[in-house]
């Protein structure tokens, strides 16, 4: 082996599904001792599937593999094979009892009973990637970022199969070394071969040869089904334009260094369980390649196992829409319903129906009134000057209002989310959602969002039409120490993303001049910065009371004969009074002793924390680049209030004095 393969080799990880337990100090390990990108490792450590977490000379490589080992990563430190070969298309198959014979453009290739397989099974169209993709965001809008469901093997091998499919078949030797390979295209083979189980449909007849080679052919298989989905070097699919014949060539070889590559996996796999002692805590960081996941492994599958899994994969269609339909794995629960209606203290009351028919009710009185009293009361209110002064006093409890938050803000010292006390609290960090909480419009993943709908009025302009938001559903806020909720109901949230489109539209399309309605949407999207400025306290105990929780005990007790006969000390099939007090007296003593080891029990900060609003503080809850922009904020709206309460003030002192003389 010459010198520049000696300097390149891989490490490979299997990906988990979810972070591992203290993947911050793996990754803190990996970056100061091997100077590995710290956002690099942490996407090829989570996901599914394969990821070359780096490469490089075997000695610095093998110095990680203890790392990983210590976490109980598996992983895999190999050599990369060069590609000797590309496995030949096939025209014909023929099946006999002993051996399925391939024929290809230039020799025969045969597969007998008992022989090493590698199978890659894969779709070169680009639709099982897109469908990932797509399955992986659904389930992060839905479920939330700790409960993320990657897309199911069934679903999997189905849209390989409804794609654009190929097949490709390694025969290995004892060593698990490729000696033969041969690639099957739907359609572009013979299939009268296969006697009875051939069909009219090409894609079935691929389907069967790889059942034959699972069920009936191979003692060891490894089938791979995750080829465009990995993060492998010369592993990639281009989905750009599939049907272009340089594309599909490039995809090919692709492929083909793909199935090299997982042969070398499977060889390693090999070695590492010759060479070590059984372990149990070692056997468990070797994850086995089953016929139905696709994960990584050599181990080899048993007849009455491959038996069990070609059945699996016989199944029809339908059965993968069966496995959507059942009941989905704990994930992030739906939001509560808020309440209906409109707050006094939202723009929508004053400025939309509301305050519409407001001020429609005081034009018709000012109509019904013939002898013009009311109007005579409000030419005298501006004449004296009493209606400037109530403004000129309206504005400046506002400018005070501002300013008292503006000070409240400089005088608040940030805490940390671990170290809050009751009380007001000023933290920073991350939002993330407490439910399964996705804006209405463009679908996204939010920890809040406000949807304000317009209608074009009669002077062309826009009229608030409604306004609905997420006011009622709470949700936490992170950062390096912890985890708090925040409540932000009574609470005009500053949100930073904002789009805007017609009805029917989603995202930033444009809007027609011509529309007579268009939305705003205004959302804080998951894993924003916040700044909260609230009234920390405890939450209070939700759930049913200790007399509730007796009585319900009481009640399945009365209902259950086989308990009841435990109190009925004296045998005569009855519970008399004293019997009954004393089952009384054990049900609520055995509450009691349960609600003092629940209050003993130490919770999480966010299931016993809130910040939200109380009576004469201020909740803020903005999405600012830093304090001092939001202090300035609040400055701006104060001193045009004091400015404009000031004329009115001598606009009043004016009025009253030309009264007065």
């Amino acid at each position: 082996m010459n010198i520049a393969m000696e300097n390149n080799h891989y490490l490979i990880v299997e990906q988990s599904p979810q972070p591992i337990e203290d993947l911050k100090t793996l990754l803190k390990l990996l970056t100061t001792n091997f100077n590995l990108d710290t956002y690099q490792c942490r996407q090829r450590l989570v996901g599914k599937g394969l990821s070359l977490l780096t490469q490089g000379p075997q000695e610095t490589l093998r110095k990680i593999t203890l790392s990983l080992a210590e976490f109980r990563v598996s992983h895999w430190l190999i050599c990369p094979t060069k590609p000797a070969f590309v496995p030949q298309r096939i025209k014909a198959v023929t099946l006999s009892a002993d051996a399925l014979f391939f024929t290809c453009q230039k020799n025969s290739v045969t597969f007998c009973k008992g022989a090493k397989v590698l199978a890659v099974f894969a779709d070169l169209s680009g639709d099982l990637a897109m469908k990932s993709v797509k399955h992986l965001l659904t389930s992060h809008a839905y479920r939330g970022r700790d409960h993320v469901e990657h897309i199911n093997d069934d679903k999997m091998f189905q849209t390989i199969l409804q794609g654009s499919p190929v097949l490709d078949l390694y025969l290995l030797d004892d060593n698990n070394s490729i000696i033969d390979g041969v690639r099957v295209f739907p359609g572009k083979f013979d299939p009268k071969g296969l006697g009875e189980k051939a069909t009219l449909s090409s894609r079935q007849n691929l389907k069967t040869i790889l059942d034959l080679i699972t069920s009936e052919y191979a003692a060891e298989l490894t089938l791979r089904t995750d080829f465009g989905l990995v993060n492998l070097p010369g592993c990639n699919l281009n989905r750009d334009n599939p049907e272009d014949p340089e594309t599909l060539r490039q995809n090919l070889l692709s492929l083909t260094r793909y199935g090299w590559l997982m042969a070398d996996i499977v060889r390693a796999d090999s070695l590492n369980k010759k060479s070590t002692e059984p372990d149990p805590e070692l056997t468990a960081m070797i994850t086995p390649l089953s016929i139905a996941t696709g994960l990584a492994s050599a181990t080899p599958l048993s007849q009455d196992v491959q038996k069990i899994l070609a059945k699996e994969l016989a199944d029809q269609p339908d059965h993968s829409r069966q496995s959507e339909q059942a009941p989905a794995a704990p994930g992030l629960p739906a939001p509560p319903q808020g309440e209906s209606g409109q707050r006094w203290n939202t723009p929508t009351f004053w400025f939309g129906s509301t305050g519409g028919l407001t001020l429609g009710l005081i034009i018709a009185a000012l109509e019904i009134d013939t002898s013009h009293t009311l109007r005579k009361l409000l030419a005298r209110a501006f004449a004296s000057g009493a209606v400037s002064i109530c403004a000129a006093a309206l504005m400046f409890w506002y400018a005070f209002y501002f300013l008292r938050i503006k000070r409240q803000i400089e005088n608040t010292p940030t805490s940390r989310v671990r170290s809050i006390a009751m009380g007001m609290v000023e933290v920073k960090g991350r939002a993330l959602r407490k439910y399964a909480l996705v804006s209405p419009i463009t679908h996204i993943a939010c920890a809040y969002y406000r949807l304000t709908r317009y209608r074009r009025g009669k002077n062309n302009t826009w009229e608030i039409a409604s306004v609905s938001s997420s006011h009622h559903v709470p949700f936490y806020l992170e950062d390096d120490t912890g985890r708090v909720e925040v409540d932000p109901s009574a609470c005009r949230v500053s949100a930073g993303s904002r789009q805007e489109g017609m009805p029917g539209q989603v995202g930033l399309f444009h809007v027609d001049a011509d529309s007579q309605e268009k939305w705003v949407e205004e959302i804080i999207v998951e894993g924003t910065l916040l700044y909260v400025l609230g009234y920390a306290e405890v939450k209070k105990a939700s759930g049913p009371t200790l007399v509730e929780r007796k009585q319900l005990a009481l009640r399945e007790l009365k209902q259950n004969p086989h308990l009841l006969k435990k109190y009925d000390t004296n045998g005569d099939g009855h519970i008399s009074a004293d019997e009954w007090d004393a089952a009384r007296a054990e049900v609520e003593n055995q509450l009691i002793k349960k609600s003092l080891a629940d209050s003993q029990t130490r919770k999480k900060q966010e299931e016993h924390i809130v910040i939200g609003k109380r009576k004469g503080r201020p909740l803020i809850i903005s999405e600012t680049p830093s304090e001092e922009h939001l202090t300035a904020r609040y400055l701006a709206y104060s001193l045009p209030l004091f400015i404009l309460a000031g004329v009115a003030t001598g606009f009043s002192v004016y009025l009253m004095i030309r009264n007065l003389f």
